[in-house]
C-alpha cells in the first residue's frame, strides 16, 4: 500500500524564503497567465451526426484511453502537491491540479458529444493504477509527469495538426477539436512535462548508484508496458488512415529524448 508523505507546513514555509527555482517560477507564471475555460469553449459548433460511426467510434475509443490518462494525471498531481517541500513546486502543482481537471472535463464534453460510448482498456487502467500507486514521488514523477503526459503531448500535437487540416465539411468539427487539442490541452502538457523533466534530473543527481538502477529498471518496464498499449489500441489510428509504425516511432523517440533530458537512461 502506498503511504503519502504529507510536508510539514513549517517546512514549507521556511523554504517559502529561499529562492532559487526560477525555471519552475517561469513554469508558474506561464501556468497563471495560460489557464482557460472549457466551459467557454464554442460546444454548440461541434456536430458529428453526419460523421460514419466507424469513425465516431475510433475517435471515442482514443479519446476513451486518453480520459482515463488524465483521472490518473489529477490524483497524481493533487499528491505531488501533498508531498512536496518546496513552496513554488507546490504553487506550481496548484496550476497542474487546475489543469487536469479543465483536461477530464474538456474530455468528458467531447466524448459526450461523440455519443459512441468506448470502453476503457483493463490493461491500460492497470498501468495508470500503477503509475499512481508508485512508492515515491520520484517514481510518480517519471512514470506520469514524463511517460504518461509526455505520450499524451505528442499524439495530442500529432493528432491535433493532422485535424485541423481535415477540409471535409462534414468533418468540421474533427478540425476545431484539433485546434483545441493543440493550442489549449497539448500546451498545458508542455509545462507538465517540463516541470517532471526538470524535478526528475535534480532528484535523480541525488541518486546512489544502486537507488538510479532500480529505478532505470522500473522505468524500462514502464515504457516497455506504455509502448505495447499504445501499439494495441490502434482503433482509432486505424480509423483515420494513419500510418501506425510512423507514429510508434515518434512515440519511442520522443519518450527516449524526454528521459534522457531528466538524466535517466
Amino acid at each position: 500500500m502506498t503511504t503519502t508523505m504529507t510536508a510539514p507546513l513549517i517546512e514549507v514555509a521556511g523554504n517559502a524564503l529561499r529562492t532559487g527555482a526560477p525555471d519552475v517560477e517561469h513554469l508558474y507564471e506561464l501556468s497563471k497567465r495560460r489557464q482557460w475555460n472549457a466551459s467557454d469553449l464554442p460546444w454548440d459548433s461541434l456536430d458529428f451526426s453526419s460523421v460514419p460511426l466507424e469513425l465516431r467510434r475510433g475517435f471515442a475509443d482514443l479519446l476513451a484511453q486518453t480520459h482515463h490518462g488524465e483521472l490518473g494525471a489529477l490524483t497524481a498531481s493533487a499528491r505531488l502537491v501533498q508531498s512536496d517541500a518546496r513552496l513554488m513546486d507546490k504553487l506550481f502543482g496548484a496550476t497542474q491540479v487546475a489543469d487536469e481537471a479543465r483536461h477530464v472535463e474538456w474530455f468528458s464534453r467531447l466524448l459526450f458529444h461523440l455519443d459512441a460510448p468506448a470502453p476503457v482498456m483493463p490493461a491500460l487502467a492497470a498501468f495508470i493504477d500503477d503509475v499512481t500507486q508508485a512508492g515515491d514521488d520520484l517514481h510518480l514523477l517519471v512514470g506520469m509527469n514524463i511517460l504518461i503526459e509526455g505520450l499524451a503531448q505528442t499524439l495530442m500535437l500529432h493528432a491535433g495538426r493532422m485535424l485541423r487540416e481535415i477540409q471535409v465539411e462534414e468533418l468540421r468539427s474533427f478540425q476545431l477539436v484539433g485546434t483545441w487539442l493543440v493550442e489549449r490541452v497539448a500546451d498545458d502538457e508542455s509545462r507538465h512535462l517540463a516541470f517532471g523533466i526538470q524535478r526528475v534530473r535534480a532528484l535523480v543527481e541525488t541518486l546512489d548508484t544502486s537507488k538510479r538502477l532500480k529505478l532505470e529498471d522500473e522505468v524500462q518496464r514502464w515504457t516497455e508496458r506504455l509502448m505495447a498499449l499504445t501499439r494495441e489500441h490502434s482503433a482509432g489510428v486505424v480509423a483515420f488512415g494513419l500510418d501506425g509504425d510512423e507514429l510508434m516511432a515518434r512515440c519511442l523517440a520522443d519518450t527516449r529524448s524526454r528521459l534522457q533530458l531528466a538524466g535517466l537512461s
